[in-house]
């Protein structure tokens, strides 16, 4: 029986770390852009850098959306990580139960995450805030994220789903099928639109296939039966209806899908919200006019050299492309063959062969500037998330970059978030699925800059909890040698 990973238990503890540790710096890093467009970052951060941890570089710029409380904070993103890995930890059998993590997360609305003193609910979006407020959200969860998505229009697509799931990668990572069910049950907790799904599947999976060696091999990862299920009809059948959980396609037994049945195990356990409140490492926002804030910033002067190739020149990883795109390859038919669709166009045309065609064409672009990361009628859109984080996390390191800063893993993870962040648009949300897909690929030590995490706010309680946490995947692991 082959190795259920190539990589080494110290190894596999970094890059579960790197993961995590990685998806919370690029939602912490991220925000100093977030919902600006391409233009206003320029404005305000030139071509870099953006000051972060402990590392110089121009000043976040400070508004009612960026308190100079929030530096080196993650948000939301990282947050609902967190309900799910708190979720996963409960039950600790490998599988996530969407009833519990659903009533997790009304927790979140409700009370944030008191272990940190972190707001309700902060940075809730219309969708996730929309689904949670659904009467039927707390016991039939699929129902209430397709109640949401059919009365917008059957439309939205947004990164919700998308930006929260680097943990159930890691969960049961050399169980590709667990991961696959696991990613799909989580997602349509809140997005029942299949392109938000499979962003969130792809992600996982690269995530997990990561964890098991790929990347690093062409030969070998071709050689791979990643999920061997996927060769079975009847299993690609069975994903493809699991779409259609909490739809209107099969009438009443799609809408009340069936759920596991509680036990004293997987029954949501409330937290001791007084207990907690008591010992937690909570901050006091400082609210200021952001006139006054910003008015001392230097002035920002474009650098005629960024220290590196850049995203755009440095090019693909010959090994990462092939294992992404492996990926895609794997899984675009669940889009494909759907039936959870809106109406489609003109006669001949079917809305989920321009999905698929979309999701290529935003997962393997040539440059940055097709994804239009900027644009504010679409900077949400579960595509160009999923899309920046897989054409980044597939770029090669750069051999000879002018400034050491820029040289090794750590070095790509510093340019990479530094020229997706000064795209603006929905920044924070595409560099966690960055960071995760790039700490997974080379960990935590080596991978990530020293200054930028272990500057992170909460970091003692994050690296206690993500040490828990890694600690019983691979002790699960371990019992599936």
């Amino acid at each position: 029986m082959p190795p259920l990973s190539t990589l080494s238990k110290e190894q596999l503890r970094d890059r579960i770390r790197g993961c995590l540790i990685g998806s919370a710096v690029g939602d912490a890093y991220g925000l100093a852009t977030e919902f600006m467009s391409t233009p206003m970052a320029t404005k305000c951060y030139g071509n870099g850098p953006i000051a972060f941890g402990r590392e110089p570089g121009y000043p976040v710029w400070e508004d009612s959306h960026r308190l100079e409380s929030d530096r080196n904070d993650f948000t939301d993103d990282t947050d609902q990580m967190l309900v799910i890995l708190q979720s996963l930890d409960q039950v600790g059998d490998g599988k996530l139960y969407p009833v519990n993590f659903a009533k997790r997360l009304y927790e979140w609305r409700e009370h944030g995450i008191p272990e940190l003193g972190t707001d309700p609910g902060r940075g809730l979006g219309y969708t996730v805030g929309s689904v949670l407020q659904h009467p039927m959200f707390q016991s039939n969860p699929h129902l209430a994220a397709f109640d949401i998505w059919n009365s917008t229009g059957r439309n939205l697509a947004p990164n919700g789903a998308v930006m929260r799931t680097a943990v159930v990668g890691v969960e049961s990572f050399w169980d590709e099928s667990r991961v696959v069910e696991n990613s799909m049950a989580a997602a349509k907790v809140t997005h029942c639109d299949p392109r938000s799904v499979l962003s969130a599947l792809i992600s996982s999976v690269l995530i997990s296939r990561l964890l098991r060696g790929g990347g690093v091999d062409e030969a070998h990862d071709n050689a791979q039966a990643w999920n061997p299920k996927l060769s079975e009809p009847a299993y690609r059948q069975e994903l493809i209806m699991y779409l259609e959980r909490g739809t209107d396609l099969g009438g009443r037994q799609s809408m009340n899908p069936q759920y596991d049945v509680e036990n004293s195990i997987s029954r949501f356990q409330p937290k001791d919200y007084e207990a907690l409140s008591l010992r937690r490492l909570g901050k006091e926002a400082m609210v200021r006019r952001s006139q006054q804030i910003n008015e001392n910033r230097p002035k920002v002067v474009l650098r005629s050299d960024i220290g590196w190739a850049g995203i755009d020149n440095v090019g693909e990883d010959k090994a990462m492309g092939s294992l992404a795109r492996s990926v895609v390859a794997d899984y675009k038919f669940l889009i494909q063959q759907t039936n959870v669709a809106p109406p489609s166009g003109q006669a001949g045309e079917r809305v989920q062969d321009r999905w698929a065609e979309e999701l290529e064409a935003h997962c393997f672009p040539q440059s940055t500037k097709e994804l239009l990361l900027g644009d504010s009628h679409s900077i949400g859109y579960t595509f160009k998330c999923v899309g920046i984080a897989y054409y980044g996390a597939t770029r090669r390191e750069d051999p000879s970059p002018t400034s050491p800063e820029y040289g090794g893993p750590a070095g790509l993870f510093r340019g990479l978030m530094e020229q997706v962040t000064l795209q603006g648009g929905d920044a924070d949300t595409n560099d966690a699925v960055l960071g995760s897909l790039l700490g997974a690929r080379f960990g935590l030590e080596n991978g990530i800059p020293l200054g930028w995490w272990s500057e992170l706010q909460h970091l003692q309680w994050l690296n206690e909890t993500i040490e828990r946490y890694t600690q019983r995947v691979l002790d699960n692991y371990d019992a599936h040698q």
